[in-house]
């Protein structure tokens, strides 16, 4: 009886640590994933079109649920490196130099797991983009070990942020 207490006690308190995918607590170890990618922070950190500016954001949502809960990566050129330097809750406005992606759930776990990559996502009308679509053509392989990247933090993708 005793084992079987501990057992659901251990199994709750599991289920209640894993982050809600896209939600804040996701977004912020999504920044860690981010800052451990070489292919992110060292090969976006030597592209001229994404080192134009010092800054840019990535605004990401899931479709199926609101595009009011979106979480924001800062994402800060530092020393020939892109660093994430925020992950969380969409707390600024989306300027010019930044991008906005948005797709279903189960979209976002096929691009996390490597299914595909963004060239097929977005002909395939998976992936919605806005931005800057020079910059982002010109770094692919950035962009898709992005998208694998989103698979890496746990999370609870069964309920909406």
């Amino acid at each position: 009886m005793k084992k079987a207490i501990l057992l659901s006690l251990a199994l709750v308190g599991s289920a209640l640590s894993t982050n809600v995918f896209m939600g804040p607590e996701y977004a912020k170890e999504l920044c860690e994933v981010w800052n451990k990618t070489p292919r992110l922070t060292e090969e976006l950190g030597k592209s001229e079109s994404w080192m134009a500016v010092p800054e840019r954001k990535i605004f990401l949502y899931r479709e199926d649920c609101s595009p009011d809960k979106q979480i924001q990566l800062t994402i800060r050129n530092e020393g020939n490196k892109a660093v994430c330097v925020y992950g969380g809750p969409a707390k600024d406005k989306r300027g010019k130099d930044d991008f906005l992606l948005y797709a279903e759930t189960k979209r976002w776990e096929e691009m996390g797991r490597g299914e595909y990559g963004p060239m097929r996502a977005m002909m395939l009308g998976r992936l919605k983009f806005e931005g800057p679509k020079g910059v982002a053509m010109k770094n692919m392989g950035p962009f898709e070990a992005f998208l694998t990247a989103l698979g890496k933090p746990s999370y609870d993708a069964s309920k909406c942020p």
